[in-house]
C-alpha cells in the first residue's frame, strides 16, 4: 500500500502596506516561500498565497519591514577650496538651512540655494529635503544667450559673416536618490556644475556615482584639478603665467523630522 500524502491547503491573504512601497518589500519575502507559493505587489498591498502556518510568520515579517520612511535632508557643496576632513573637523562655514519645513509625505521635495562667490573662490551650497528611497532634484541657473560668427564667402570669393545667437543653459545641480540601511547611507547622486567664462564659454564639471556615507558626515564625491601654464615675448620682456583651477564635490545627509 501506498503511504497517505496530506497536502496543506494553501489560502490567500491581501495584506495593506502603509508606509512604503509593496515592490519595495516583495522581493524581501521571497525566501521565505515555498514552490508552490507565491507573494505579488499589487500598489499599496500585498497578495500572498501560502499555507495557513507559514501566513503568519509573513505577516509578522511584512508588519516588521513596513516602518516609516525617514524624512531626509541632503547637502551638496561644491567648493575651490572647502575639504569634506575641513567640514568634519568643524572648519569652513555655517551653512543657514531651513529645518522647519517637513518633507511632503507623498514625495515631493523641498530644495534650497546658496552661493557664494569671490576673486578666488566660486562655492555652490544646495540643500533638499526627500524621503528615503525618493529620487530627488534640483537645478538652479540662467538661460545664457551665446553668439557665433562664422566667416564664408560667396560664388565670387567676396567674404561675409553669418552670426547666430542660441539660448544655452547655464545651472547647477543635483539629482540623488538615497537608501537607508541602519546609520549608513547608500547614494546615486549626480552633480554639476556650468560655469560661464571670459570668453562666454560654458564650462561644465559633472560627477555620476554610487556610495556608501555615515549619516551626518561628509564625503568627497571627487573633484577637478587642472593646471595651465603659458609663456611668451611682450614688447616690455618675457611674460609667463600660470594658474590652478580645482573643484571638490561634498555631499552630507541627514535624518530630519
Amino acid at each position: 500500500m501506498l503511504p497517505a500524502i496530506s497536502l496543506a491547503e494553501s489560502v490567500v491573504e491581501v495584506i495593506s502596506i502603509y508606509n512604503r512601497p509593496a515592490s519595495e518589500i516583495q522581493p524581501l519575502l521571497l525566501p521565505l516561500l515555498e514552490n508552490t507559493d507565491q507573494i505579488v505587489a499589487n500598489g499599496d498591498s500585498l497578495i500572498v498565497k501560502t499555507s495557513p502556518g507559514r501566513l503568519q510568520t509573513i505577516t509578522n515579517l511584512i508588519r516588521k519591514l513596513d516602518n516609516p520612511l525617514n524624512n531626509l535632508l541632503i547637502t551638496v557643496i561644491q567648493s575651490r577650496d572647502t575639504t569634506a576632513a575641513q567640514l568634519n573637523a568643524g572648519i569652513g562655514f555655517d551653512i543657514n538651512v531651513p529645518l522647519n519645513h517637513p518633507a511632503d509625505p507623498r514625495g515631493r521635495v523641498q530644495g534650497y540655494y546658496k552661493q557664494f562667490q569671490g576673486h578666488n573662490n566660486n562655492q555652490n551650497t544646495q540643500t533638499i529635503r526627500t524621503l528615503e528611497g525618493v529620487p530627488a532634484y534640483i537645478k538652479v541657473g540662467n538661460i545664457v544667450p551665446i553668439t557665433s560668427n562664422q566667416i564664408y564667402r560667396d560664388g565670387y570669393g567676396y567674404p561675409y559673416e553669418n552670426r547666430s545667437t542660441q539660448l544655452v543653459e547655464a545651472t547647477t545641480g543635483f539629482e540623488v536618490t538615497p537608501r537607508l540601511v541602519g546609520q549608513q547611507v547608500f547614494l546615486d547622486v549626480s552633480p554639476w556644475s556650468d560655469r560661464l567664462n571670459a570668453q562666454r564659454q560654458i564650462q561644465t564639471q559633472e560627477v555620476n556615482t554610487s556610495i556608501k556615507a555615515t549619516l551626518g558626515e561628509w564625503v568627497d564625491l571627487g573633484g577637478v584639478n587642472e593646471s595651465t601654464q603659458s609663456s611668451g615675448n611682450t614688447p616690455f620682456g618675457y611674460n609667463r603665467q600660470s594658474g590652478q583651477n580645482q573643484l571638490h564635490i561634498l555631499v552630507k545627509v541627514d535624518v530630519v523630522n
